[in-house]
C-alpha cells in the first residue's frame, strides 16, 4: 500500500455518553448522548473536515480521537493500535505521531514561558533532548521570526499565538494533526493565514489533518 493510501486513523462506531446529576436520591440517574455511533477512516496526506454547531460533540470526538477520554462504545485505531488497550507509556509514544493543536492558543500555552521553551516543552514530556536548531527551524516553518522565540505568550497576537500552538504540535513530526477550531476568535486575515499554513503543511510535510470548525 502506498504512502498516501496508508490508513492512519480508523474510527470504529464510536460512542459517548455523560452521567448527568440525579434529580434526586432515589432517583435513576441519566445521561446525556455527546456522540452517537460515529465512524471514519483518515489516509496518510489526506484532510478531513468535521464541522457542527455548537455543542454537537466536535470537540468530544477530538479528545477521543486523541484518547484524553475512552469511549462508551467503539474503537479508536491508529496505525492499528486500539489507542485505550495501549499502556501509558506506549500511548505517550503514539501522541507523538498524533498530536492537537486547541482552540484558545492563549490558555493551552503556559504565560511564565517563552515562546522557545513552550516549543521546547514536547521533547521534555517525551524524556529526550531538544535537537540543535530545531527551536529555530519550527518558528521558521509556521512564519514566525527566530527573535520572537524570547517573547513571552501575551506579547503576542492571537494569530502568532496560534502559530506557536502549531509549531509545538509540529515539534515531534507528527504524522497526523488535529486542528480543534484554531481560527475561533481570530480577525478574518488571521482565520485565512492560520488555513492556508495547515494546508501548506499538509502538502509540504505530508500530513494528515482533521480540521474541526
Amino acid at each position: 500500500m502506498s504512502a498516501t493510501s496508508q490508513i492512519l486513523l480508523d474510527v470504529q462506531h464510536v460512542s459517548q455518553q455523560y452521567p448527568l446529576p440525579k434529580a434526586a436520591l432515589l432517583a435513576k440517574a441519566g445521561h446525556i448522548q455527546a456522540l452517537n455511533d460515529v465512524s471514519f477512516q483518515l489516509a496518510a496526506g489526506k484532510s478531513m473536515g468535521i464541522v457542527g454547531e455548537s455543542g454537537s460533540g466536535k470537540s468530544t470526538l477530538a479528545r477521543l480521537v486523541m484518547a484524553l477520554e475512552k469511549p462508551t462504545q467503539g474503537q479508536v485505531l491508529f496505525k492499528g493500535q486500539d489507542l485505550n488497550a495501549l499502556p501509558a507509556n506506549k500511548l505517550r509514544a503514539s501522541r507523538s505521531d498524533f498530536q492537537m493543536v486547541f482552540q484558545d492558543p492563549y490558555s493551552s500555552l503556559d504565560p511564565r514561558y517563552t515562546v522557545a521553551d513552550c516549543l521546547a516543552e514536547p521533547f521534555v514530556v517525551q524524556g529526550v533532548e531538544v535537537p540543535k536548531g530545531r527551536i529555530e527551524a519550527l518558528l521558521d516553518q509556521v512564519g514566525l521570526s527566530r527573535a520572537m522565540g524570547q517573547s513571552y505568550p501575551h506579547q503576542l497576537s492571537g494569530g502568532q499565538r496560534q502559530r506557536v500552538g502549531i509549531a509545538r504540535a509540529l515539534a515531534l513530526q507528527p504524522v497526523a494533526l488535529i486542528a480543534d477550531e484554531v481560527t475561533s476568535g481570530l480577525d478574518v486575515s488571521a482565520q485565512a493565514r492560520i488555513v492556508a499554513l495547515l494546508q501548506a503543511l499538509r502538502r509540504e510535510e505530508g500530513l494528515a489533518l482533521i480540521f474541526i470548525s
